[in-house]
C-alpha cells in the first residue's frame, strides 16, 4: 500500500471546548465536523477542523477527549502548520492563549524561519515560514 495524502492528526485532550476555541482564534481553522459516540469510559468527543475553504482529501485536524477517562501527558506529538508570516501567527497564538516554547528562529539552509509554541493544554506545535527563494 502506498500513502496518497496525509489525511489528519488527532490529539486527545482533556477539555475539547478549550483546544476548540485556541485551534479556531490561534489559527483560524475551521469546525467541519463532529463526532459523538460510545458511552462509560469509552464515550467520545471528537472536533474535526480544517482550513478554511478546503476540500477533501485535504488533512484535518482532529481533537478529541474521553471525558470519563484519563488523558495522556500533553506533548507526546508535534503538530506542524506553515503560516505566511511567522511573527503574525506568534502573537495571534500567544493572544490565544499559548506560550512560547522556541522562539523563532531562522533556518537559512532549508529556507524556512520556524518557531514552537504550546497550546493551553500543553499540546506542542510548530509554525513554520518559508523564507527566501
Amino acid at each position: 500500500m502506498t500513502v496518497q495524502a496525509f489525511s489528519f492528526t488527532k490529539i486527545e485532550v482533556k477539555d475539547i471546548a478549550v483546544a476548540e476555541a485556541f485551534y479556531t482564534a490561534a489559527l483560524g481553522l475551521e469546525v467541519v465536523g463532529r463526532v459523538n459516540f460510545g458511552e462509560g469510559e469509552r464515550l467520545m468527543h471528537e472536533v474535526i477542523l480544517a482550513l478554511p475553504g478546503s476540500r477533501p482529501p485535504a488533512p484535518n485536524l482532529i481533537i478529541i477527549s474521553y471525558p470519563n477517562a484519563a488523558c495522556p501527558t500533553p506533548g507526546e506529538a508535534t503538530t506542524g502548520f506553515m503560516v505566511a508570516d511567522l511573527d503574525a501567527a506568534l502573537a495571534r497564538a500567544t493572544a490565544a492563549g499559548a506560550t512560547i516554547d522556541i522562539p523563532a528562529t531562522d533556518v537559512p539552509e532549508h529556507g524556512l524561519r520556524l518557531a514552537f509554541i504550546l497550546d493551553p493544554l500543553g499540546h506542542r506545535i510548530e509554525l513554520l515560514q518559508q523564507i527566501g527563494a
